[in-house]
């Protein structure tokens, strides 16, 4: 399958695989998927609630799965940042940003490559930038022999986190 990332900023396109899309993703862009005769066959908005919520996903697992040892710092980072997910007011930037700068720090101290790449995908998540291409390549850094495998679920997570959430607004639209 073939996706295509179109900027709303300047009109520009870049085309991409499944294993190249958590790497590519810009926030204020619209997500095309392509059928086999390159026409879109679906698309949906990116937005910085989505990047954020693909960088809490991806350092989640990334945590969860390649580390050698618990961070309580960066998994209190990804907690706090789900928190601001759900209600921006809930937590301050100033909050944000001290977890994600304790999560670092911790993550530099266990002296874990994998766990300081997921700490690293935290502090991304915590972080307006650029969150979740980062955070996707820290966490594909962190799972080592295995970073195309891991690509290609990051991918395939995105377009089902987006396929979910334009069914859940299509079924929300029909019961308004």
């Amino acid at each position: 399958m073939t996706y295509q990332i179109i900027s709303t900023f300047d009109g520009s396109i870049t085309n991409c695989s499944l294993s190249e899309l958590s790497q590519r993703l810009k926030l204020n862009s619209i997500l095309c998927e392509l059928g086999a005769d390159n026409s879109v066959t679906d698309s949906w908005p990116l937005v910085h609630e989505t990047l954020v919520t693909f960088a809490v996903e991806f350092a989640d697992y990334a945590l969860k799965h390649y580390t050698k040892k618990k961070i309580p710092e960066a998994e209190a980072c990804i907690t706090l940042t789900k928190q601001w997910l759900k209600n921006s007011d809930s937590v301050s930037a100033k909050e944000l940003m001290a977890a994600a700068n304790a999560a670092d720090t911790a993550a530099d101290a266990a002296a874990d490559a994998a766990a300081t790449y997921a700490a690293d995908a935290a502090t991304a998540a915590a972080n307006a930038a650029n969150a979740a291409t980062y955070a996707a390549r820290a966490a594909a850094n962190a799972a080592g022999k295995s970073k195309e495998a891991e690509l290609i679920r990051q991918g395939g997570f995105i377009v089902e986190y987006l396929r979910a959430a334009a069914a859940t607004l299509s079924t929300d639209s029909v019961a308004a």
